[in-house]
């Protein structure tokens, strides 16, 4: 079930490392939500939408032309489908998006982490 995220006060931040692809640099006071206690995503690296990651599939499957692959992206996007804060602009970033989609396409193509950065 997703959450409709109702930002905490200002009073009431937390103090976190502000964190850009995976580097982390100074302390910054994020806000949380009062609902479910994620931790907003305030790094300008925002998340995407699931549209972007299918359309990266399809470029892949067409590059590689491996039969069979149809049902390896179907397999692919019922994954991505499944997770829900995907999409969460909240508390996901697009670095982490990233990291999730490479995981999930090494699952079923077996092709290593470069070819699959090419196209994101």
């Amino acid at each position: 079930m997703k959450c409709e995220h109702n930002d905490c006060g200002n009073m009431e931040k937390v103090w976190l490392p502000y964190v850009v692809k995976g580097h982390s640099y100074a302390l910054i006071a994020h806000p949380f939500c009062t609902k479910c206690g994620m931790v907003r995503n305030i790094s300008p690296d925002k998340a995407i939408g699931i549209g972007y990651f299918i359309n990266v599939l399809s470029r892949i499957d067409k590059h590689l032309k491996i039969p069979g692959s149809s049902v390896r992206m179907r397999l692919a996007v019922k994954d991505l489908e499944k997770m829900e804060d995907f999409e969460d602009k909240y508390s996901m970033s697009r670095f982490a998006q990233e990291k999730v989609f490479i995981s999930v396409i090494k699952k079923y193509y077996h092709i290593p982490d470069r070819t699959i950065q090419q196209f994101v």
